[in-house]
């Protein structure tokens, strides 16, 4: 009997597991909180991102822009809720000017060739509200109901056999013999170690400590890193918008000296219809689990205002804040452990992660397929 275990019951374990459960005669689904996807996978923008940010040829490049395609179909197929609404990345300022250019021949690289540099005459005609010089248009960017996404994978892993345990947090790996034994803690309690053939990382923030438990050789060290967002209500005609509004890319320092690339502050337009505001960082949180929104409205708002200036400070309400699991790095990292093959390891999953998720799951069947 071959049986297989996920660490780490988010977006991307939950999308693992409904590719993967053929493959096995028990697969087990460990997480350690209470109910699946607690943390980044219900933490995050809900944007269904495009793939014209990432580097051609990187795993986030390939990964999303596959991803995109199979989440779309996914949503329509399975009736999860989503709008494949588009969105403007705009420059203000003149300086802003080569980073859409910069874009725009990414898109093209990446093979996302629908992107279009427009002028500020023809944002003026799509999004009354904003003000900037440009803006590319990516009209396969949208956004979906991540709560409605998750519950579907999780009945469809259900339906395919799959053992979900919630509650459960992984306290050691160890290779016995062929296998793995893997311990686990549940309500304080250490259970006794359930043997497995395969093991798949998708722990997230902590993936780092699951690959050590795995082998004490792997040594990439994930940065927490700390998005807030907050929310209005777009109630006054100069407030509303149709599509997510980005403005250019911004660069930042993590905690080791590397620099960080974000998408930059942006407003992101909701199913429900309310717009959020995000993300301001902080790259020192507390901890993995550091949820508090320390930003004011009033940073928000001074984001923003240049490319939309009719929002107001009391308009923003806190939303919520999210931990991305950063690698120095930059990309994903997907791949077989370098000393014991048949354990598999995502790590550094950040953004775009729950528009790749699907593609994940698909490009590590392939993977254990061949493997096995």
């Amino acid at each position: 009997m071959r049986r297989a275990i996920i660490v780490g019951g988010g977006a991307v374990g939950l999308a693992v597991a409904t590719e993967i459960a053929d493959l096995v005669d028990e697969l087990y689904v460990v997480e350690k909180e209470k109910r699946l996807g607690e943390h980044g996978s219900s933490r995050s923008s809900e944007v269904i991102h495009s793939g014209i940010y990432y580097k051609p040829g990187s795993q986030k490049a390939i990964q999303c822009i596959a991803g995109n395609a199979f989440l779309s179909e996914f949503c329509k197929s399975r009736s999860v809720p989503y709008s494949l609404c588009g969105k403007l990345i705009v420059a203000a300022k003149t300086d802003e000017l080569p980073a859409l250019d910069f874009l725009e021949e990414r898109a093209r690289q990446n093979g996302v060739f629908d992107v279009r540099l427009i002028d500020a005459d023809e944002v003026k005609r799509m999004e009354p509200n904003v003000r900037c010089l440009a803006a590319l248009h990516v009209p396969t960017s949208g956004v979906l109901d991540s709560a409605a996404y998750l519950h579907t994978l999780k009945i469809i892993a259900e339906r395919k056999g799959v053992h979900l345990v919630c509650g459960t947090e992984v306290t050691a790996i160890k290779r016995r013999n062929e296998q793995f034994a893997v311990t686990t803690k549940v309500n304080g309690e250490m259970q006794e170690p359930i043997l497995v053939d395969i093991l798949v990382n998708a722990a997230g923030v902590y993936a780092d400590k699951v690959a050590q438990m795995i082998n004490p050789e792997n040594n990439w060290k994930i940065q927490p890193i700390k998005g807030e967002s907050m929310y209005f209500h777009p109630n006054r005609e100069e407030l509303q918008t149709g599509r997510h509004l980005y403005s250019a890319p911004l660069t930042y320092t993590l905690p080791d000296g590397s620099k960080g690339h974000t998408t930059g502050v942006h407003t992101t337009w909701k199913l429900d219809g309310r717009i959020t505001v995000t993300p301001l960082y902080d790259t020192h949180p507390k901890d993995k689990e550091d949820y508090e929104i320390t930003h004011s409205p009033r940073e928000f708002l001074q984001e923003i205002t240049g490319f939309f200036p009719h929002l107001k400070e009391e308009d923003l309400h806190p939303d919520q804040a999210g931990i991305q699991p950063k690698l120095s790095r930059g990309d994903f990292v997907i791949e077989p452990d370098k000393e014991y093959p048949d354990a598999y390891h995502c790590v550094g999953i950040d953004s775009p992660g729950l528009t790749a998720s699907l593609a994940i799951g698909k490009y590590l069947r392939r993977m254990i397929e061949k493997d096995l």
